[in-house]
């Protein structure tokens, strides 16, 4: 249902953040419910639009039905001038007044004369300026010139007309816009009339769907297309003139993602036509407006010459994940924003099928188990939030696009599906959507629906992670007689920081893998403690069989050495990242030694599987950065150059003809890790790679190119920096723009770092990147005292411009700070600031504050031990 932020990471030695698109928020605006009494059936909308005179005008006259005799219509409005209001019903108009109610977001409509209950219409005519604050209809730039468009999730469609700004309150939309003769216009509709009106022309767009209000869409400017027919359907990927032909990789990907969610849906595509625009200054990384997805451009658009494999499997699930909305959020909408979990969970868990199946060399099963993983760690936080939510006001809305949302959601969604089945969970899908189409729906329709369907208490079961925060961790203890083992679970909420647990409890599908045994046996353990019968006494249990369970698994140090030995062959590659994980976890909240943790990195040095090896990889870099003390760093980097300089050596540093995407993609993350430990190796091969691309940008693997600058970078000089800042000023191209920027932020040396942050005030960093290059600057402890202070000093200035710092930026990226003065620093400073939408985001960076705290002072003796120990050994 929303807009999928795409993160692309560099090597976590500079933990960059190649962009990110975040939350954002409306101020301090309190957001409250639109009374019932009046509903919209439709909006005729006929807008006048002056991009060089930045304004727009606007008159419409919304159908509606009103429920009960009212004296007052209340919609929504913010920022709207309203020159005219009428209300018609029974033949007769009257003149209504229009009072605005700011914080709320609303207009309210005094009637002299009572309405009676019925159809009726409101017309009103309105204008406002084209603002540039990514929301509502603004101005979006390129470098050629400025477009007018819309991003109105979630309640940004009142800054564009006066409406019913509610989900719930879907309608059909009739759109006309006058605009200047030289440009065009998408809409979620087809385009059905041209009318030349001297230098401006009228196009008129057929009936739209029945749709809420912040999937409504609107687009000028002089886009170009490519097209092609998929099923009848006609599919197009429009950007400004210049960047087209960066369109084909998006239309082939959409093309098969259409033809494989015809077939998966058991309902074929639902709407007439599907435009994919690329937007030039984009809050998201793309906006699935029905029948128009809007995309930031560098989320939709690339060159398949030199665009790397990152770059293409993240293009490629963008689409795939607002394609999917197009039935699951667009056909079938949350009710309100509390659910919005279900759409965004669904299309996130749903965006790599179509490309799995697409590109079976990507290995994206592996990411959806990484991913699973990797959000039980946001989840593990006292602060976690509910996947359900309770958002009242703008800013609490737009909190609840976070990872909760996306990658939780997915991540139980995942399990539901091995724990019913493939097929019965499609079929369950399917009866879901078919129940609702074009309506609205709950969480509790969609697992009724899959209860039914199943026959299993899916009911009983998905309420327990959806509607309560945090994981459950569940431990084991077996006792073997007469060659059957009697075994005991137990559950608990699980916390890093070890605080007390509550009396949660969830009732957890667990599956059980031991040696030798093909097939699975599987318990729901709906009780705090259970006991269960083995039918024998394996030398070890793996407790979470293929990695679909959404919980942390609490192995006895013991158990773990015993798994660790067999992983190789006798566990997949999901369970082997569950098993990483699950044992940092326990790591980071002091029930293992790290010496334990690293023991098990040393016993999976075979490990070949990228998803495997970049958790392994990040984790080793942050023991590196947080416990290992300055006059011990050698030694641990050559640790670390031990664990993975013989994969490097088998792989090499140049990429091999008909080599596959996923080698590729492991030596470029090998290049990183390695390269932040000072191999010589690995930073001659960063050096020379990054000196070529900036010579000839397409002499070298696009693979390499990240990792490569992000090495380079970490150990410039200010000559270098130089370099890359020149080059960054005549970058022509979004990946030499990128590369660039986030190099810069990566230099080591302090006293740069104001001049990269000159490069705001200087306007040469597009607004929409402003949260990811300060999450970069934050993240890299030599620019951080720069950014932060930097902050701090413009807060209210860039409050007007950035959407937020919320979700994965700025104020995220103040969770790596690791020290009692830095904590007491950013709480004193948001005592008086508040952060818009980015409230919970601020506990849990204050939170992980604390935790890295914690996890130096229990683990850096221990770390020192092991580091002794380490370099007797010399293993």
């Amino acid at each position: 249902m929303s807009d999928y932020y795409l993160l692309r990471t560099r090597p976590r030695l500079a933990a960059i953040i190649f962009f990110a698109v975040v939350v954002c928020g409306a101020g301090a605006s309190e957001a409250q419910r639109l009374p019932a009494s009046v509903v919209p059936e439709n909006y005729k909308l006929q807008l006048e639009i002056s991009i060089s005179d930045k304004k727009f005008s606007g008159e419409e006259t919304i159908s509606v039905r009103v429920a009960q005799p009212v004296t007052e219509i209340v919609l929504n409005s913010l920022d709207l001038e309203i020159t005219q209001a009428e209300v018609t019903s029974g033949g007769f108009t009257q003149t209504a007044k229009a009072a605005y109610d700011k914080p709320a977001e609303m207009a309210r409509l005094a009637l002299e004369r009572r309405l009676a209950a019925g159809p009726a219409t409101i017309h009103l005519k309105f204008s406002a300026p084209l603002t540039e604050s990514l929301r509502g209809l603004y101005l979006s730039k390129s470098p050629r010139r400025a477009y007018a468009v819309t991003q109105f999730e979630g309640t940004y469609a009142r800054m564009m007309f006066p409406c019913f700004d509610e989900p719930a309150f879907k309608a059909t939309f009739d759109l006309a816009v006058v605009i200047d003769k030289g440009d065009n216009a998408i809409s979620n509709g087809r385009s059905i009339a041209d009318e030349p009106m001297g230098e401006v022309h009228k196009i008129t767009f057929a009936t739209s769907p029945r749709m809420s209000t912040y999937l409504v869409a609107l687009a000028v400017g002089d886009w170009r297309c490519l097209e092609k027919n998929v099923d009848g359907i006609p599919i197009r990927v429009c950007a400004v003139p210049e960047k087209k032909d960066h369109g084909e990789f998006a239309l082939e990907v959409a093309a098969y993602v259409v033809r494989y969610y015809n077939q998966w849906y058991g309902i074929r595509y639902p709407f007439g036509k599907l435009d994919m625009v690329a937007i030039p200054d984009y809050e998201w990384g793309g906006m699935e407006n029905t029948a128009a997805i809007f995309y930031r451009d560098t989320a939709l658009l690339l060159n398949e010459e030199t665009a790397s494999v990152a770059a293409k499997r993240g293009h490629a699930t963008v689409v795939a994940h607002e394609i999917a909305h197009q039935w699951f959020g667009d056909l079938v909408t949350a009710a309100w924003w509390d659910d919005i979990w279900l759409n965004e969970g669904f299309a996130s868990w749903m965006e790599r099928k179509p490309i799995a199946a697409w590109k079976p060399d990507w290995n994206l099963e592996l990411d959806d188990a990484a991913s699973a993983q990797q959000i039980i760690g946001l989840d593990s936080l006292a602060a976690a939030r509910p996947i359900h939510g309770d958002p009242k006001t703008s800013s609490e809305i737009k909190e609840m696009f976070d990872g909760i949302t996306y990658q939780k959601g997915a991540a139980v969604l995942r399990m539901l599906e091995a724990y019913v089945g493939p097929e019965v969970f499609r079929r369950g899908v399917n009866q879901y959507l078919q129940e609702h189409a074009n309506g609205n729906a709950t969480s509790e329709d969609f697992w009724r629906a899959l209860a039914r369907v199943s026959g299993k208490p899916v009911d009983k079961i998905m309420p327990t992670f959806v509607m309560q925060p945090g994981v459950p961790v569940v431990s084991m203890a077996g006792e073997c007689t007469s060659e059957k083992t009697s075994l005991r679970m137990e559950q608990q909420r699980f916390t890093v920081s070890g605080q007390p647990t509550s009396a949660q409890q969830w009732q957890v599908p667990v599956c059980l893998k031991m040696p030798g045994q093909k097939d699975a046996q599987c318990f729901l353990l709906a009780e705090k403690t259970q006991q269960f019968s083995l039918n024998s006494c394996p030398a070890w249990i793996f407790g979470n069989r293929g990695a679909d369970g959404y919980y942390r698994m609490a192995n006895a140090p013991a158990m773990l050495t015993r798994m660790a030995g067999a992983a190789e062959k006798e566990l997949t590659p999901a369970e082997r990242i569950a098993l990483v994980e699950d044992a940092w976890a326990m790591t980071r909240a002091g029930k293992y030694p790290v010496g334990l943790f690293l023991d098990l990195a040393q016993a999976m040095r075979a490990e070949r599987e990228l998803p495997v090896i970049n958790l392994l990889a990040a984790h080793l870099e942050n023991i590196g950065a947080s416990v290992v003390p300055e006059n011990q760093r050698s030694k641990y980097d050559e640790f670390v150059r031990r664990q993975f300089a013989p994969l490097a050596a088998e792989l090499g540093w140049s990429a091999r003809s008909g080599e596959s995407d996923e080698r590729r993609a492991l030596r470029a993350r090998l290049l990183s890790v390695l390269g932040g430990a000072g191999d010589p190796d690995a930073l001659a091969a960063a050096r020379a790679t990054q000196k070529k691309y900036m010579q000839q940008p397409g002499s070298v693997d696009p693979t390499l190119v990240a990792p490569a600058f992000a090495v380079a970078a970490h150990h410039a000089g200010p000559e270098l920096y130089q370099d890359l800042y020149d080059s960054f000023l005549k970058a022509h191209t979004p990946d030499a723009y990128y590369q660039y920027l986030f190099a810069l932020a990566a230099v080591p040396q302090p006293a740069l770092a104001p001049r990269t942050l000159a490069l705001v005030e200087q306007d040469k960093v597009r607004q929409q990147d402003y949260p990811s290059l300060f999450a970069a600057l934050l993240s890299n402890p030599a620019s951080r005292p720069a950014a932060w202070a930097y902050l701090k000093a413009h807060w209210d200035s860039l409050a007007t411009k950035v959407t937020s710092f919320g979700g994965r930026g700025a104020i995220s990226a103040l969770g790596e700070f690791c020290s009692a003065a830095e904590r007491d620093d950013v709480q004193q400073f948001f005592a008086a600031h508040r952060p818009p939408g980015a409230e919970r985001t601020l506990q849990q960076s204050l939170e992980r504050i604390n935790q890295c705290i914690e996890f130096k002072q229990l683990q850096q003796a221990n770390m020192a031990k092991w580091l002794a120990g380490e370099a007797k050994t010399g293993n």
